[in-house]
């Protein structure tokens, strides 16, 4: 489905195009109107999943959730007003068994989704904010932070491209020198990053040193409100070039200059996590609301017991 976005409050990920560009066609919403403007939204994505009908948000794309027309009202008129908008959008969503997103970081009114008998689990990513103040942001890193980009400084240099093919190496190379592999696929990979890039809402950049060794890679994708550090890569061979840091900096004072927010899309790892900490971001739930019919739990959850048994991914409900 393309439709034509009516408001620049839509977060990136809720964007048609970027719809278009994620699920391939394979996307609706459902939509609350009034007089002709559009008030509340809620994409979704179709696909059949080990045989069980699935709503969900297109692969890479970290959240999606629902979207109200912004309001001015009082807090606890916008609440009500949610709550009606809410539950008018879910009994407008078509029948299936399981139903399954991330909302935007930081929303924490789930209560509308909970009694209409939805589960609710918890993530966390990490954002940073006040972008245009980059001296403020430099001087709120932890010093073992600003002592990595300044050794990365001396040992890479930063290449912006458009490399898709050099970013999937990199990112593969970084959970199979890990012996593991890679959680997205590389068609995948390729087809959102040269799409995002087409579009001019992504930006890619290398580290590169002297030996023409690729260090690491990050890919952002962004618009007037946030940037996402979407997909990276690296080579554990150069793991304490600061490289890692580096690139994450030039991506911070990329964004600044475009919009409010830096989001480093999180990690529930102590040490990614701790690593994200350095640049002293601001840690923010992520809600992720299910709903599943007793069928679909039990199919699922015989699958997780099969994967454990095979190291094959676990689905998550």
């Amino acid at each position: 489905m393309s439709v034509q976005p009516q408001s620049t409050s839509y977060c990136l990920f809720q964007e048609p195009w970027w719809l278009d560009l994620t699920a391939r066609g394979e996307w609706d919403e459902v939509r609350i109107e009034n007089a002709g403007q559009v008030i509340a939204r809620l994409p979704y994505r179709i696909l059949r999943r080990h045989g069980v009908r699935v709503l969900t948000q297109p692969p890479l794309t970290p959240y999606l959730g629902p979207w109200y027309r912004p309001s001015t009202a009082k807090a606890g008129s916008q609440f009500s007003e949610r709550r009606q908008l809410t539950a008018e959008l879910l009994a407008k969503l078509p029948k299936a068994p399981l139903f399954s997103q991330n909302q935007w970081p930081g929303i924490t009114d789930c209560l509308p989704f909970l009694w209409e008998g939805f589960s609710e689990q918890i993530g966390y990513t990490h954002w940073l904010e006040n972008l245009p103040d980059t001296d403020g942001l430099w001087r709120g890193f932890l010093e073992p932070t600003r002592r990595e980009i300044r050794k990365a400084e001396k040992r890479v240099e930063l290449i912006e491209s458009d490399d898709v093919d050099l970013l999937c190496h990199l990112h593969e190379r970084a959970f199979t020198q890990r012996g593991i592999s890679a959680p997205r696929r590389r068609e995948v990979v390729r087809r959102v990053s040269e799409g995002a890039l087409r579009a001019g809402h992504a930006r890619l950049v290398f580290a590169r040193d002297d030996q023409q060794n690729m260090h690491a890679a990050a890919l952002v994708v962004f618009d007037m409100r946030s940037a996402h550090y979407l997909l990276g890569g690296s080579d554990a061979r150069f793991r304490t070039s600061g490289a890692a840091s580096l690139i994450l900096w030039d991506a911070i004072r990329f964004a600044s200059s475009r919009c409010a927010i830096f989001d480093f899309e999180g990690s529930m790892q102590e040490s990614i996590a701790r690593f994200f900490r350095g640049f002293n971001s601001r840690p923010l739930p992520v809600f992720h609301l299910t709903k599943a019919s007793r069928p679909a739990e039990i199919a699922i959850s015989l699958f997780n017991a099969f994967a454990g048994l095979t190291g094959r991914r676990r689905l998550r409900l």
